[in-house]
C-alpha cells in the first residue's frame, strides 16, 4: 500500500505514513507562536551548524515521500535527525542500488550527503517530499561486468514492508487539519500444516492450497452450551444370539423333533454394499490391465523426467565449475601479469612494457586532440613527449639491469658447466668421473676470475695482478695474450705511480678478456661458419643472429633489427594463442603441419592484419580473449581455414556440424574474404608444411623434451638404437641426454 492509494479511501482527504507532525519552530519560543514565526524559526534552523541542530531539535519520526519517474511515489518513515547520506543508504537498500549512484533533489536542487532531514522543506502537513533519481550512465564509475543501474518498483515492492503505524490528516467542519494516529495490529493467524511435502533438490516445502486460508470460522460457538441429552447418554449392550454355537432341537408337527447339528455351520461377515454395476465394473479384467498399464506409463515417464532432472542438475553443476576454472585461470593470468609488469625478467615482459607505454600514448594523443587546439595542443604534446622519455628511460633501466643479472648468472653457469669432469655409467652401473687438464684449468682460471672480481685494497690487489701475470705466461697460445697483460701491467703501474686513480673501466675489459681465456681451447678451431651482412645496420653477422619467417623471400635483417623495427606488443599473449592452437591440433590427431611451422609473427600478421584484432561475432578487442579455433572443424587447422572468436565463442563454435549452415551469409561471405586474404600472403608455406609432413618433425614442435615418450621398438634392450629407429626421434633422445 502506498500515499495514493491511502487517499482513495472513504472520509479521509489525506492519509499519509507518519506521526502527527510537531509544532515545528525554535523551541525557546513560546508554543502559541503563528505559523509565520514557525516558518521563520525554520530558515533560522536551517542555518544552524549541524553541531548544534540536536541541540535545538527534538527528535521525531517524520514521513519521506520519493518521487521516482517524476510519478510514481513510495514513503518511508525516518527520524528527523537522519542524514541524506543514511536515507540513501536506505532507500538504495530497496531498491538494490548502491547509494553512490542516487541523487535527492527538492526544487530541482541536489540536497549534500552532510545535510539533516531536518535541515531541508516540508509541507504543510511536515512530510519532506524529495525527487529520487540516478546519475548520468557519463558520471558513474562501474566496474567491469557490472550492469547500469535502474530504480525498479517492482524490487521495491517485494521488500516493502507496512509500517506499524500511519498518519491520517482530516479536515473538521471548521476546515482545520486533524491529525489522527491509527495504529496497525497484526493479526495474522497461525495456519495449521494439514497436508504436504517437501522438494529434495531444492528444499521447498509446498503445502495444499486450502491451507493458505485461515481455518473454517463456525458461527456456533459451543464453548458454553450445556446439554442434558448430552451428559445422560449412555450405551446398552444386547444380547441377540447364543453365547457359542451349538446344536439345537425343535418340534415340527407337535410329535416330531428336528435335530439341527453344528457341525457344518461356518460365519457370514457382511460387507459394504455394492450395486450390480458396481461389482461388474470391480470384475472387468480389461479395465484393470488399462489402468496397470496407464500406471506403468506413468512410472516409466516419472522415471525419465527423474534421470532428465539429474542430468540437467549434474551439466548445470558441470557448467558451473567450468566457469569458475575459467574464472581462476583468468585471475591467474591477470596476477601473472601483474607481476610481471612489476618485475620484468625476461624480453617478452619488457615488450609488454613498451606495449602499454604506447597505448597510452596513443590515448594521450586522443585526449589532447579533443581538448585543445593550436598553441595549447603544442605545449601538452610536448609534456607527453617528455612523460614518455622518462618511461621509456625508466624501462629501460631496468632492462640494462636484469641483462647484466643475466649474464652474470649464465657466465657462472658456464664456468660451472667447463669445469665439471666427464661422467658415465660404467660396469655394473658404476658412476665414472673422468678429470681432463682442461676441466682442471678452467676450475683453476675460474677461482682466478672470481678473485680478480672481488674488491681489495691496494697492497692485496697488487699481489693478485702480480700472480695473474705469471699465470698469463702459460696461456700464450690466447689469441688476445697481448692485449690483456697489457691491460694487467698498465694497471699495475697506476697502482704504483698514482694516489688516486679510476681503474673500473680497465677492470671490466680485464674481466672480459679473462672470460674469454677460460673459454679457450687451443684444440677446438674457431667455427667461422657462413656469414651475412643486415641491411639495416650494416654489420656481418652469422645466419644464426639473422630472423627466419615463414613469409620472408631471404635473409636480409637480423634479429635485434627486426625486432626494432616492430611496433612493441605483448608478444605472450600471441605465443599463448600458438600454443592453444597446436595443443588442439595435437588433441585431434590432425595430418597437417601448418600450425606446427607458424611462428609468434605469423599469429601477429593473422591477428591484426586478417581479423583486425577483434572477433569477428562480438567485436570484442581484449587480445588476452581471443582464440583462433577452426573454421570447419572437420579439416586441420591452416589459416585460410580459422576464424577469429573469444574462448567462450569457440567452445560454442566447435559445438556446430555445420557453420555455413547457420552462421548469416553476410558472415559466411566475410569470413570466406579473410581466408582469402590468408591463403595469398601464407602460399609458400604449403611447401615448407609438405617437408615437415614428409619428415614427421612438425609433431614434436612445442612439446617438453622430458616428457617425450618413445616406442619400444626404437630401443632394443641391448640400450642401443635399432637401425629401423626415426633419426628425428634420436636426435630429440640424445638432445635429452
Amino acid at each position: 500500500m502506498n500515499c495514493e492509494e491511502l487517499k482513495e479511501l472513504p472520509n479521509l482527504k489525506y492519509m499519509q505514513f507518519k506521526p502527527p507532525p510537531p509544532i515545528r519552530g525554535d523551541p525557546f519560543l513560546n508554543e502559541k507562536t503563528d505559523t509565520s514565526k514557525n516558518g521563520d524559526c525554520l530558515e533560522a534552523l536551517k542555518e544552524l551548524p549541524l553541531e548544534f541542530v540536536d541541540e535545538v531539535v527534538p527528535e521525531e519520526n517524520v514521513t519521506v515521500k520519493f518521487r521516482v519517474d517524476g510519478s510514481r511515489i513510495v514513503a518511508q518513515v525516518y527520524t528527523n535527525r537522519s542524514s541524506i547520506a543514511d536515507i540513501k543508504k536506505d532507500i538504495g537498500s530497496k531498491f538494490e542500488v548502491k547509494p553512490k549512484y542516487l541523487v535527492l533533489k527538492q526544487n530541482e536542487r541536489e540536497i549534500p550527503n552532510r545535510c539533516l532531514l531536518a535541515q531541508t522543506d516540508s509541507n504543510q502537513f511536515g512530510i519532506y517530499e524529495f525527487d529520487l533519481e540516478l546519475l548520468d550512465i557519463a558520471e558513474m564509475y562501474l566496474e567491469d561486468g557490472e550492469e547500469p543501474p535502474k530504480l525498479d518498483l517492482n524490487i521495491y515492492y517485494n521488500k516493502y514492508h507496512m509500517p506499524d503505524f500511519i498518519t491520517v490528516n482530516v479536515e473538521d467542519e471548521e476546515g482545520k487539519t486533524k491529525t489522527i494516529v491509527v495504529e496497525i495490529l497484526n493479526k495474522a493467524i497461525i495456519k495449521p500444516f494439514l497436508c504436504g511435502y517437501r522438494d529434495k533438490a531444492t528444499g521447498i516445502e509446498y503445502l495444499d492450497a486450502f491451507t493458505q486460508t485461515g481455518p473454517y470460522f463456525d458461527k456456533m460457538k459451543f464453548d458454553r452450551f450445556i446439554s442434558r441429552d448430552t451428559q445422560t447418554y449412555e450405551f446398552k449392550g444386547k444380547e441377540i444370539d447364543t453365547a457359542h454355537e451349538q446344536s439345537t432341537q425343535c418340534f415340527q408337527d407337535g410329535n416330531n423333533v428336528l435335530y439341527v447339528s453344528a457341525a457344518a455351520d461356518y460365519t457370514i461377515t457382511p460387507g459394504k454394499y455394492q450395486t450390480y454395476a458396481q461389482k461388474m465394473r470391480r470384475e472387468n479384467k480389461l479395465a484393470k490391465i488399462i489402468l496397470i498399464q496407464r500406471n506403468f506409463r506413468r512410472y516409466l515417464l516419472w522415471r525419465f523426467m527423474q534421470n532428465a532432472a539429474a542430468k540437467y542438475r549434474r551439466l548445470v553443476a558441470n557448467r558451473k565449475a567450468e566457469e569458475a576454472r575459467l574464472e581462476a585461470e583468468a585471475e591467474k593470468r591477470i596476477k601473472r601479469i601483474e607481476l610481471a609488469k612489476q618485475f620484468p625478467q625476461t624480453k617478452d615482459d619488457f615488450e609488454m612494457l613498451y606495449g602499454e607505454v604506447q597505448k597510452w600514448k596513443i590515448a594521450e594523443l586522443k585526449r589532447i586532440a579533443r581538448l585543445y587546439e593550436g598553441p595549447a595542443r603544442i605545449a601538452e604534446v610536448n609534456v607527453l613527449l617528455d612523460k614518455e622519455i622518462q618511461l621509456r628511460n625508466g624501462i629501460e633501466k631496468q632492462r640494462v639491469i636484469v641483462r647484466k643479472a643475466m649474464e652474470d648468472f649464465r657466465n657462472e653457469k658456464m664456468l660451472t658447466k667447463l669445469g665439471e669432469p666427464i661422467t658415465w655409467v660404467g660396469y655394473k652401473d658404476n658412476i665414472i668421473h673422468l678429470d681432463l687438464l682442461r676441466t682442471q684449468r678452467a676450475r683453476f682460471l675460474s677461482e682466478v676470475y672470481k678473485d680478480m672480481q672481488r674488491k681489495v685494497n691496494r697492497s692485496d690487489r697488487l699481489e693478485l695482478l702480480a700472480k695473474v701475470k705469471r699465470i698469463l705466461l702459460d696461456e700464450r697460445e690466447y689469441p688476445d695474450f697481448g692485449e690483456l697483460f697489457d691491460l694487467i701491467q698498465r694497471e699495475i703501474n697506476l697502482l704504483l705511480h698514482t694516489k688516486y686513480c679510476d681503474v673500473e673501466i680497465l677492470r671490466k675489459r680485464q674481466n672480459i678478456l679473462w672470460l674469454e681465456l677460460i673459454k679457450f681451447s687451443k684444440d677446438k678451431s674457431a667455427d667461422l661458419g657462413e656469414k651475412r651482412m643486415c641491411e639495416v645496420c650494416k654489420v656481418v653477422k652469422p645466419y644464426n643472429q639473422f630472423a627466419l619467417r615463414t613469409r620472408q623471400n631471404n635473409v636480409d635483417t637480423c634479429k635485434r633489427c627486426y625486432y626494432i623495427k616492430i611496433a612493441s606488443t605483448d608478444n605472450k599473449t600471441y605465443a599463448a594463442i600458438l600454443r592453444a592452437i597446436q595443443r588442439d591440433e595435437r588433441k585431434r590427431r590432425c595430418n597437417a603441419s601448418f600450425a606446427f611451422v607458424l611462428q609468434m609473427d605469423d599469429i601477429r600478421y593473422i591477428i591484426d592484419q586478417i581479423w583486425h584484432s577483434h572477433s569477428i561475432l562480438s567485436k570484442n578487442a581484449v587480445l588476452s580473449n581471443l582464440r583462433l579455433p577452426r573454421w570447419l572443424k572437420g579439416e586441420d587447422w591452416s589459416p585460410w581455414n580459422c576464424i577469429c572468436l573469444t574462448e567462450s565463442e569457440a567452445r560454442d563454435h566447435y559445438r556446430l556440424d555445420d557453420p555455413t549452415t547457420v552462421y548469416d551469409p553476410k558472415l559466411v561471405l566475410e569470413v570466406g574474404n579473410r581466408h582469402m586474404l590468408a591463403r595469398a600472403a601464407f602460399h609458400k608455406m604449403s611447401e615448407v608444411a609438405t617437408e615437415f609432413v614428409e619428415t614427421g618433425q612438425w609433431f614434436h614442435v612445442g612439446l617438453n623434451k622430458q616428457r617425450t615418450v618413445f616406442p619400444p621398438d626404437e630401443y632394443p634392450r641391448s640400450g642401443f638404437p635399432s637401425k629401423s629407429a626415426n633419426p628425428v626421434v634420436l636426435k630429440e633422445k640424445k638432445k635429452c641426454n
